[in-house]
């Protein structure tokens, strides 16, 4: 499995709470209707110890192969998700990373322990 994920560094100085809204409302939406994608997580950063996080929200972008991968970016649904970025790109200020990587669950110990 892979994932593709969209890290924004930084911040929205002004109104987050619409950012945020527009996000999961028209964004998110968007963006789940891309072709083969097997799961899609949405990560908004929490501050620890007062410190604002470094990362204001992340996108995980689930995709069983490189080919349905390959298949979802040349897709109309991407396009149309690609176009709404500029409806809220000039709100958040810094920078977005994107990173593909291969996925390997781990087991972990019992939550009951």
């Amino acid at each position: 499995m892979l994932a593709l994920c969209a890290n924004y560094e930084g911040t929205v100085p002004e109104n987050q709470d619409a950012f945020d809204h527009y996000i999961e409302t028209v964004h998110l939406p968007l963006v789940a209707k891309y072709p083969r994608l097997r799961a899609l997580r949405y990560l908004k950063g929490v501050a620890r110890d007062g410190v604002a996080p470094k990362y204001y929200l992340s996108f995980e972008l689930f995709f069983d192969s490189l080919e349905d991968f390959q298949i979802a970016a040349k897709s109309e649904q991407r396009n149309r998700a690609v176009e709404d970025t500029k409806n809220f790109a000039d709100q958040f200020k810094g920078e977005i990373h994107h990173v593909m990587y291969e996925v390997s669950d781990i087991p972990v110990a019992s939550s009951s322990d």
